[in-house]
């Protein structure tokens, strides 16, 4: 230790500074005189009434690390911070790291938002010295019956996600009862699933078990808990419940669940359900999660038979006899779709199998009257459609577009619906014709599924036909191949195998993760019956793999189709349900990482609870009556880890994405970027903003969309390298926007 004038202590060439303060009094230098000079810098700021003493005293908070906790129906407690040297209270300057956790004063009193738990660090400045504390807030909520009213469930189903809605108030004796001893493993959580991973801001998912043994069932508790947050709630019978149905599920409350997920961000959080029935308690069920500490972002763009939104085919089974095809968007929070293409009338407003760009300018659909005709819709103009020319006919069906929208590589193999017929080309989106690339048909002539990177500097297709190379060999509808690609040069370059299948089990649909170090696809297993390529009906069974590019180290996504070391976690029911872990389809990734992981969307037949439990394969309404039952043809959210070792798994078990219509048949959900907002709008990232950061108003609590980072760059917000983001290497570029580099 080194003793500097003053009383300023140097540890190791680390600076603690302590200093002691009674006004109008000087400090000895080494050699016994006294100043008030600053040290270096260090400490100055005489101007505020403090003066030095040979007393070496430092800047503290009281109280230190205090507890508060919010309960539901109680005054919100306070909490008095003073800022304190040598024992005297001073005046500072307060500061709080989370706003969202509640309000700090001038004088530094803390009031709770009552809105979520969690902790935050009280910071007092004193001239140039400051000192900090933490701060911890738990709430305790409890609720007995729904606080609103449920409303009318909309194509969504109740809060998007289906089921009856909340139930009412129980009695003081139902409540005792639903506090007692539960009977064990008399019942099974069939939805959601155990070990799922959560984004915050998701709509709250339906509670879904098994039949009861006996009764119809009375009343219902739920319980979540995280370090910050503990909830308990009771409901009786929902109004919607038919009064010969089995109370076998209930929604969790969304002001409930927006609290219990943010207050658990970045944490576990644990269910417990409790049903009583005649008497008899059942249960405990319980399930443990983990919420992300990141919201989804952009918007999901899927495609519809059976939709009520645009009704444009006749020969419906049940209903008015007739349906729609069209493509519907799902955006965060909301709880029903909203029709993008397509509209009601006759077979030729039919608005299906479409492609989006990552970027979110440009959507391609094709004509329900004439597969292999296309339009271009026009995503940040309220969706204005193009018809593309009769030219293109044939060429621009499940094409693969670059991020910007701008070009487009053509699929060239056999989808149902005979979409194309040309071979593959590159392609100007703005006017549908062939463009001259360099690299592309020396190597491939039949692509399928092709996707680019999030970056636009690599694209993925299924190897359907061409010469090939020495390494990859030539196409045979078995590979999976990745080329670099450069977009002003309009170059493709660089052919490397990804993954080699057979002719049983093909590989198709391919996506990156948004570090463009990794591809989720498709398999096709055997046992397709329909004849046709890459089907998902007619008892077409597929898995989701993934393949690290650099090792090429490819395997199933495990968890993500419906295995935990191998065995089956998903229910099992009557007609062709004895295995679901063979119904993924289809998937697409968000372009943007959050909250530590990569985020992906896809298809599948598998039962949603006990809501949508018919043969999977029951989706079309010309031969189902799908108007009373629904189908389970629907899609799937998974959390990916961002950043995962070959040969691991690193998919968990996902969740039904809410908002989708119930009584549809839902595909093909592509997942893009919103259209971005322009400077000093609201902001909650900078993956919203065109100029690319999110930052603070001075004076304010308040994000405005901004071209310049107040600083390093934040989670969302833009940047080139991986130091230019705020706390690197938690947090690194990825695709250009700063995200959380993986989950320890």
């Amino acid at each position: 230790m080194i003793r500097g004038a003053c009383g300023v202590r140097w540890w190791g060439g680390a600076a603690v500074l302590v200093v002691a303060i009674v006004a109008g009094v000087g400090c000895d230098d080494d050699n016994g005189s006294k100043d008030n000079r600053d040290l270096d810098g260090a400490v100055s700021d005489l101007d505020s009434g403090l003066s030095f003493v040979d007393l070496q005293q430092s800047l503290s908070i009281t109280p230190v690390a205090p507890q508060i906790t919010v309960e539901t129906g109680k005054a919100v407690p306070t909490v008095q911070f003073k800022a304190q040297l040598g024992g005297t209270t001073v005046a500072a300057t307060w500061g709080l790291d989370r706003g969202e956790l509640g309000t700090l004063a001038s004088t530094g009193l803390f009031t709770p938002s009552g809105d979520l738990g969690g902790q935050a660090t009280i910071t007092a400045t004193v001239g140039s010295l400051s000192a900090t504390t933490q701060v911890t807030v738990l709430l305790r909520m409890t609720q007995n019956g729904a606080t609103q009213q449920n409303g009318n469930p909309g194509p969504g189903g109740f809060g998007g996600v289906g089921g009856e809605g909340l139930g009412p108030a129980v009695d003081a004796a139902l409540v005792a009862l639903l506090d007692g001893p539960g009977t064990a493993a008399s019942l099974t959580l069939l939805y959601p699933y155990d070990k799922t991973v959560w984004p915050i801001g998701i709509l709250a998912p339906l509670l879904q078990w098994s039949a009861l043994p006996a009764g119809l069932g009375d009343g219902v508790r739920i319980e979540l808990s995280s370090t910050h947050f503990q909830f308990k709630g009771y409901f009786g019978r929902p109004a919607a419940l038919a009064s010969s149905a089995s109370l076998v599920r209930h929604p969790i409350p969304q002001d409930v669940w927006k609290a219990a997920t943010q207050s658990a961000a970045g944490e576990s959080l644990t269910l417990t359900v409790v049903v009583a029935s005649s008497g008899t308690v059942h249960g405990p069920l319980s399930a443990t999660w983990t919420v992300a500490s990141g919201r989804l972002k952009g918007t999901v763009y899927y495609q519809s038979y059976g939709t009520n939104l645009a009704k444009n085919y006749t020969g419906a089974v049940g209903g008015d006899g007739t349906f729609g095809g069209a493509t519907l968007a799902i955006k965060g929070g909301s709880t029903d779709p909203v029709l993008v293409a397509g509209k009601s009338g006759a077979h030729a407003d039919c608005r299906v199998c479409h492609s989006v760009a990552a970027g979110g300018s440009r959507m391609v659909v094709q004509h329900g009257d004439n597969y292999q005709a296309t339009s271009s819709y026009d995503l940040l103009n309220a969706y204005a459609e193009t018809p593309y020319a009769a030219s293109t006919v044939g060429q621009l069906g499940w094409i693969g577009m670059t991020p910007d929208g701008k070009l487009g590589l053509g699929n060239a193999v056999p989808i149902p619906g005979g979409a194309n017929t040309s071979a593959t080309a590159l392609y100007d989106m703005s006017t549908g014709a062939a463009v001259t690339a360099t690299g592309l048909s020396s190597f491939v002539t039949h692509a399928g599924f092709p996707m680019f990177s999030g970056d636009g500097k690599q694209v993925a297709f299924t190897f359907y036909a061409g010469p090939g190379d020495a390494a990859t060999g030539p196409g045979d509808n078995t590979k999976l191949v990745v080329m670099g690609f450069d977009a002003a040069t309009r170059t493709f370059a660089s052919p490397t195998l990804a993954y080699q299948g057979s002719a049983s089990s093909r590989p198709g649909w391919p996506a990156f993760w948004p570090t463009g170090k990794a591809l989720a696809f498709a398999v096709e297993l055997p046992g397709n019956t329909s004849g046709e390529y890459f089907a998902t009906r007619y008892g077409a069974r597929g898995e989701l793999w993934w393949v690290d590019l650099a090792s090429g180290t490819a395997q199933p996504l495990e968890r993500l189709n419906g295995k935990i070391a191998g065995v089956s976690y998903l229910p099992v029911g009557p007609g062709n349900h004895a295995d679901d872990t063979t119904l993924s389809y289809e998937p697409t990734v968000s372009p943007i990482a959050s909250g530590g992981y990569a985020w992906i969307v896809f298809v599948s037949r598998r039962m949603y609870g006990n809501v949508a439990t018919i043969d999977p394969w029951w989706s079309d309404p010309r031969e189902h009556d799908l108007t009373q039952t629904p189908t389970p043809k629907k899609m799937w959210v998974a959390a990916l880890d961002l950043n995962p070792k070959p040969g691991t798994d690193p998919s968990h078990p996902p969740f039904y994405l809410p908002a989708q219509e119930l009584m549809a048949g839902n595909s093909r959900g592509f997942w893009v970027i919103d259209p971005c907002k322009e400077d000093g709008q609201p902001c909650e990232g900078g993956d919203e903003c065109c100029g690319g950061y999110c930052v603070p108003v001075p004076g304010s609590t308040e994000m405005v969309c901004g071209k310049t980072a107040v600083g390093c760059a934040q989670e969302f917000d833009k940047c080139v390298q991986n130091t230019d983001c705020c706390d690197y290497p938690t947090f690194q570029c990825v695709n250009g926007h700063c995200a959380r580099w993986g989950i320890d």
